[in-house]
């Protein structure tokens, strides 16, 4: 029985990663088994105090889940509505259960972790490799899996790009259902694919180097394929302090090689933007990165404009979890009222969150939750650089400083594939601090 709950703990958890690529449903699964596996394994041993991990990062991750739970309860004991607990539970109370990925990864051990990080360069191979197979095909891929278990009642497709040359593109979501969920979770591994192809242009292994070299190109060009701008920029912003740790505090490249290494990865977002440029699709993919307006730009302001009435009204707790698209309908209805001629763009953009992180968070669960959010997020960097964690591993945690970015201009903190694999990667960093404290205490 020992060996069986440890073994089936770290077998979901295992599972859970790679499953996140390719569906919500199947992941969840396996990080709730993952965590009910461990949390049995650590009461049966008696080992209380490896439940909760003792670092500020996961102190302050609670203390964010704390707040959430509040929240709720003040708004359960004045809110009157009947049903208010399931409108929660359905609303933003759940991602409770997503926090699940950090506590799973606290109950590994040191042996365990090699495993986990082949596990996330599974999934980081499955966000490619479907990425480019749905970059060139009409017919949504997460169909292979919803129609496994499920009748469709509708038969969506993706969104054509135009052709190049004679070939069709397509906006690639991989096996997600959205391009923004798949840019969110593509924008976690791109200081890892970068800096990955750099070392090994150090090492000098042209095997290496060729395999680092390809998937940096198909990286990139699913990311273009993708159209996702908020993962965009978040990717950027983690390229860049991955740079300044990694050049000038870590000093695990030589700073002759900033100018080649940076050449070469430009050059290659020129050749491919090059290509893409002669095509009337290709233009469709690169424009937006230059200032280009999309359809979505204007919807975004709309939606601001709605929920900022929201914040204003209930700055300490917010209009509560599952509230927020019941507040926001009365806020559309009386901006339309009062201006007559947008009445029909507050009537047609989308309703379900803020599409941005903070917006959102203040909105429902007041401004000390968006406080403690960007705590986490100062805390973690603080961490970060001046983490002694080994090179290749140091690479997973940069895309949780551009995820902090991206929520600027999307809800990724609601988006469930996206937030299950930011608790795991935080999991993992604190797992890598602990283990590093206790060697060094040792």
């Amino acid at each position: 029985m020992n060996e069986f709950l440890k073994k089936a703990h770290l077998f979901c958890l295992l599972a859970t990663i790679p499953s996140i690529g390719i569906s919500v449903s199947l992941s969840q699964g396996f990080l709730v088994l993952s965590f009910f596996f461990g949390l049995a394994d650590q009461l049966r041993s008696g080992n209380w105090k490896e439940i909760l991990p003792n670092h500020p990062v996961s102190k302050i991750s609670i203390s964010l889940f704390l707040w959430y739970g509040i929240v709720f309860l003040v708004h359960l004991v004045f809110d009157n509505s009947t049903g208010y607990t399931k409108a929660a539970w359905n609303g933003e109370l759940k991602d409770f259960f997503l926090f699940f990925g950090l506590l799973s990864v606290g109950f590994t051990t040191k042996e365990d972790l090699p495993k986990i990080y082949r596990a996330l360069f599974w999934l980081f191979l499955i966000l490619v490799f479907t990425g480019v197979a749905g970059g060139f095909t009409p017919v949504r891929l997460s169909r292979l899996i919803s129609d496994l278990y499920k009748t469709s009642s509708s038969y969506r497709f993706t969104h054509p790009l135009g052709s190049l040359s004679s070939i069709p593109l397509y906006i690639s979501i991989g096996l997600m259902n959205t391009h923004l969920t798949f840019g969110g979770l593509l924008q976690f591994f791109s200081a890892f694919v970068v800096f990955g192809f750099l070392r090994t242009l150090i090492q000098g292994d042209k095997k290496r180097i060729l395999i680092a070299g390809i998937l940096l190109f198909l990286y990139c060009l699913v990311f273009l394929l993708n159209q996702a701008r908020s993962s965009m920029i978040g990717a950027g912003v983690s390229i860049f302090f991955a740079g300044v740790h990694l050049f000038f505090i870590r000093k695990e490249f030589s700073r002759s090689f900033l100018v080649k290494g940076a050449s070469l990865f430009l050059g290659l977002l020129f050749l491919i933007g090059l290509i893409l440029a002669f095509s009337p699709a290709g233009k469709k993919v690169i424009g937006p990165l230059f200032g280009k307006e999309k359809h979505t730009d204007s919807g975004r302001t709309f939606i601001w404009d709605s929920s900022f009435p929201l914040i204003q009204e209930h700055p300490i707790i917010g209009v509560g979890p599952g509230n927020y698209n019941k507040e926001i309908e009365k806020v559309r209805i009386a901006h339309s009222e009062e201006y007559s001629e947008l009445a029909y763009f507050y009537e047609v953009t989308q309703r379900g969150h803020a599409h941005n992180d903070y917006f959102h968070l203040a909105s429902v669960f007041g401004i000390p939750a968006v406080l403690i959010y960007l705590g986490l997020g100062a805390i973690l960097i603080a961490y970060l650089f001046q983490s002694k964690q080994d090179f290749q591993i140091i690479l997973f945690f940069y895309g949780l400083i551009g995820f902090f970015v991206s929520g600027l201009f999307q809800c990724y903190f609601q988006d469930d594939e996206v937030v299950i694999l930011f608790w795991i990667l935080l999991g993992l960093f604190i797992k890598g601090e602990v283990l590093l404290s206790k060697r060094d205490n040792a």
